[in-house]
């Protein structure tokens, strides 16, 4: 990983596992030279991407803006060669070990959003059953007005209906063979996937500060929402932990309504004991909340972001790579999400 004020331009620099890089926009050109073959996806927020159009691999643009003046690009990339396809209208790029999709839902016009996201998951599970890599490993989902009630019911509970629904049609579903997850809201027209999957399954971590996600009351919807709070996964020899977006919930309830910075010191609490757990579950050091390998942190209004900062800074280095992004949270009530890579070492 590299950190957001430096990044590796030497030839020989080869990495041994999938790996997720914070690039500046101005600079990605330069990058892109070094390592183009092994280019997975590529997601900007909040900006275009100058020639994408010439690039073979999956591109998302996401429409939660940056908010520390920072233009950044995500990338992730293989320590091997890549190719490229599409089917159903997902486009993926795909190594030895790893797959990544992307797809974009013009929901104008069309089916009801369960019914929507159930077919969208139908068609990724087939994808990458008939490509080999049956083992979703992480998924990031933004929707439009996330929080917006129709028919009844918030958006996000109708793409959680969907979701659990195609989820529970496979043959293999298992609640502990869930995928870490992030669903944030935007201002967008279309709807958005990009997923991480692969040919071996990773490990489920669950949080016992909170109650799983899966197993929520029916209160939160009809359907509980279908994903684990972290996957830890083994990548030729090293294990990368994949923390859900994290929020201020403790047992199933939101915590401290109206304050960001007592929702960020919650958030926190909960990234440490998902930290804790990897490291007494799989024998793995999870190192601390000191030192992640990246963080993206979403917060639902630009008014927050220097408070949370400041506060965040105190916590975590600075050197760590971080995106803050302005974006709606699944619960009305929540200011603020925070996700996670850390890169582990077996005992």
């Amino acid at each position: 990983m590299f950190p957001a004020n430096h990044w590796h331009t030497s030839s020989d620099y080869q990495p041994v596992a999938v790996h997720c890089d914070y690039v500046p926009l101005s600079h990605l050109a330069s990058y892109l030279s070094i390592s183009a073959q092994n280019i997975l996806a590529i997601i900007s927020f909040g900006k275009d991407i100058p020639g994408a159009a010439t690039l073979p691999c999956p591109l998302n643009k996401v429409d939660t803006p940056q908010l520390d003046n920072t233009s950044m690009v995500e990338v992730w990339a293989s320590p091997g060669p890549v190719s490229h396809g599409e089917q159903h209208g997902i486009h993926y790029s795909a190594s030895d070990e790893v797959f990544f999709g992307s797809i974009h839902i013009a929901e104008l016009g069309q089916a009801p959003l369960d019914v929507i996201s159930r077919k969208t998951h139908r068609n990724i599970f087939d994808l990458l059953q008939a490509k080999g890599y049956p083992h979703l490993i992480r998924v990031w989902n933004y929707l439009p007005n996330i929080n917006q009630i129709t028919n009844g019911l918030e958006r996000y509970q109708l793409f959680c209906l969907g979701r659990h629904q195609a989820f529970s049609e496979r043959n293999s579903f298992s609640e502990r063979d869930l995928p870490a997850a992030s669903t944030i809201g935007t201002r967008d027209r279309n709807f958005q996937i990009y997923f991480l999957a692969a040919r071996q399954a990773g490990k489920q971590i669950e949080n016992p500060r909170q109650v799983s996600a899966f197993h929520y009351p029916r209160c939160y919807g009809p359907r509980s929402p279908s994903f684990s709070r972290a996957v830890l996964k083994k990548w030729k020899g090293e294990h990368h932990l994949y923390i859900s977006g994290t929020a201020s919930i403790v047992g199933h309830e939101s915590c401290h309504h109206g304050s960001p910075q007592e929702q960020l010191r919650e958030t926190l609490c909960n990234i440490e004991s998902l930290l804790e757990r990897a490291k007494h579950t799989a024998n793995v050091d999870c190192g601390s909340l000191c030192n992640p390998s990246s963080m993206k942190i979403y917060i639902r209004h630009a008014q927050d972001f220097e408070q949370i900062k400041r506060a965040l800074e105190k916590r975590v280095s600075h050197k760590i790579p971080m995106l803050y992004l302005q974006g709606d949270i699944c619960r009305s009530d929540l200011l603020l999400e925070i996700e996670a890579i850390c890169h582990m070492h077996r005992y």
